[in-house]
């Protein structure tokens, strides 16, 4: 089995109009947010083996603070071609993944993340920022990942506060 972790950047900062895109870093809510998701994280299961990451910088702060917090330890690597508003490009990188990794998290941005995760059957109108969807694939390497295969099994976002919705879409 393949459990992939789709987390959406935390909040970015907006002070600085001149700095390009991809330099913008987190604001406060943002900082205060990873952390508080990684510890929702860590109250749920394993968490993954390997983060991959946009190398935009709010998305390298994002996944920074899930490598650092997570109790699995994960190994972070970042990927420009991440840095994406296309779904089909964040699904072959992820199909690209090796075979050893079972529990893979990629962070990224909107709208990519968005329609990826509505591809994989959570219909949602807009990730949030820091949101956190977790798939289930029976499988067993990424490559033979496709929507029909998906089993929503986790969902959660910081003004969430009722706790986290689990799901068996099966």
């Amino acid at each position: 089995m393949k459990l992939l972790f789709l987390v959406r950047h935390a909040k970015s900062s907006w002070d600085d109009p001149t700095l390009d895109d991809h330099e913008r870093p987190l604001n406060e809510r943002g900082m205060k947010n990873a952390p508080e998701m990684v510890h929702r994280l860590n109250a749920w299961q394993t968490g993954p083996q390997l983060i991959v990451s946009s190398s935009a910088l709010r998305a390298a702060q994002t996944a920074y603070f899930f490598s650092k917090g997570l109790s699995s330890q994960p190994k972070l690597e970042t990927r420009s071609e991440l840095y994406t508003e296309s779904a089909f490009e964040l699904l072959d990188t992820i199909k690209a993944s090796t075979t050893q990794v079972d529990r893979l998290m990629v962070v990224c941005h909107n709208p990519a993340i968005n329609d990826l995760v509505n591809m994989l059957g959570l219909n949602i109108d807009n990730m949030p920022t820091c949101g956190v969807a977790v798939f289930g694939f029976e499988v067993d390497c990424w490559q033979a990942i496709f929507s029909e295969h998906a089993a929503t099994i986790y969902y959660d976002y910081p003004k969430r506060k009722k706790g986290i919705i689990v799901r068996d879409d099966e």
